[in-house]
Formats: C-alpha cells, structure tokens, sequence
C-alpha cells in the first residue's frame, strides 16, 4: 500500500524529532559508528511510512546512496537502514559537514492512483442534502477540488471508502470564518489502498466513532456532523487528496455513486443529493 505525505519537516542532524505534529515523535534515527565509516538508520512506529530525501555533506566518507535520493521507511518497522558511509582514505578521520535531510509523511515517491474508482456518498441511505460548496468554490475552495455538504448538527456521516483511519481530532469546540480556525476542525482521515487520503472535517465535539489504527469498510458509521474549526454554519466537508514530493497539497476530482445505476463524475454547487442505496 502506497501511503501520502502529510506534512514535512526539515532538520539538520542536531535537531531534536520532539515536534507538536504526533508523527514525529513517533520515529526516531540512529547513528551507528563502526572501523571504517558510520551508517544511519530509522526505526519507524508510524502507522504509515515516512520518507527521506537524502542530503548529507560529509568529509572522507563515500555514501551508499546518492544526495537527493527519496528513501522510503514502512510503518511499524524497526532499524531500517537508510545509508551507509565507508572512509575513503582509511588513513585520515571523517567527519560532516552541516547537511540538510528533508523527512515526509507518507510514500511520496508514487503518485498514481485509482482515478475511476466510484466512492458513496458519505450520508445515509434514504437521506438528501444539497452541496452547499464544489468544487473551487469562492469561500473556502479556491482552486480545490473540496465539496460542503449542508448538513445539521449530529447527522450520521458515512465513510465513502473503506481504508486505515490514519488521524482524528475529536475534541474542539470552537468555529469561526477565518482560515485560523482550520487549527480546530475535528477530523478523520482515511488512507485508501492507492494511496489517496480522504479527509472528512468538522465533527461535532466527540463525533467521531472510529479511532487511529482502526479499518474501515466503505459505508461504515465514522462520526456525527458538527460544526467546528473553519466552519460558519453545520455542514459536513469532505476532500480527497495527494501530496507530491514538493509539498503540494494536491486534490482530486471524485466520482460518486449516486444511485443504485448512476455514477455523477462531479458533485455541483446547490445540487441536492439523495443516497439511494
């Protein structure tokens, strides 16, 4: 399973992982010194991969792997060897000189994805709601391919794909219409086996019903609808995406089922929606 980048951080090689961002206190490196060189490794208790870009400067030292090189850390995995440095002259001492290592989120080394696959709406069979914002809506979705649901407060939402949940945040309470408030959305994020994260924000305060780690199906009881974080009015938002390998946040175009024989290849704006199925 491919997995996505989420955030990205530089460091240098004194830089402590102890960040507010959970993933990175989740792994940590390990430099081992032998006869003649040194040799990194990572052991990574994420539940998704991490990814190194490789740029280190040292002194008498051959690596096994070029600069600029993207080496990718599984989730759950222990001692994963990212490079290896001999001595070129043993005769002399090594040292570094100050690198710059850039370590993602995520697999971001494979960008393909299932662009057919048809994904349900995220509500309830029986139940209608109009996209109150599509696609590059001029509130919130300039230039993002993010749909609003109008929805009220406590209404079932629905997975629309099944996958790993990968983040949640259940526990704010405020809103507001400013961009700032995003840093409160309740949220769930769901990792899809091609590598695409659907993100579902806004929950009301303990909506959420599934918990990090855990596997969902497609059509799966997930959470209640809020109103919080970046959100003037109760509404449910919902966006697939990517991340590409220099950090651009990137969003999908999504086809959905919208009833039992018809796929809609974009959602519009003030369109209604009824889940048949």
């Amino acid at each position: 399973m491919k997995n996505i980048i989420v955030i990205i951080i530089c460091f240098f090689l004194n830089i402590s992982f102890a960040q507010k961002d959970d993933w990175k206190t989740k792994y940590e490196q390990k430099w081992e010194n032998y006869d003649n060189g040194t040799k990194l490794s990572v052991t990574n208790n994420n539940l998704l991969s991490i990814t190194y870009k490789i740029d280190y400067n040292p002194v008498n030292l051959k690596a096994s792997i070029p600069n600029g090189t993207y080496v990718v850390i599984p989730g759950k995995t222990k001692d994963f060897l990212i490079v290896d440095f001999t001595k070129i002259d043993s005769k002399k001492g090594w040292k570094f000189n100050k690198g710059n290592t850039l370590v993602y989120l995520g697999d971001i080394t494979d960008t393909d994805y299932d662009e057919d696959y048809v994904y349900d709406l995220p509500f309830e069979k029986g139940t209608s709601f109009k996209v109150a914002q599509g696609y590059n809506g001029d509130i919130s979705h300039q230039d993002k391919f993010a749909l609003d649901f109008d929805m009220p407060v406590g209404t079932k939402v629905f997975a629309c794909r099944e996958g790993l949940v990968v983040e949640v945040v259940r526990n704010n309470t405020k809103n507001c219409g400013k961009p700032s408030c995003a840093d409160y959305n309740n949220l769930i994020k769901i990792l899809h086996s091609d590598g695409t994260i659907m993100q579902y924000l806004h929950f009301r305060k303990n909506g959420v019903r599934v918990k990090v780690g855990q596997t969902v199906e497609k059509g799966q009881h997930i959470g209640f609808s809020g109103n919080v974080g970046w959100s003037t009015g109760p509404h449910l938002h919902i966006d697939l995406y990517l991340t590409d390998k220099e950090n651009n946040y990137k969003t999908l175009k999504t086809s959905f089922k919208t009833d039992e024989n018809d796929i809609t290849k974009e959602l519009k704006h003030k369109v209604t929606y009824t889940k048949s199925y």
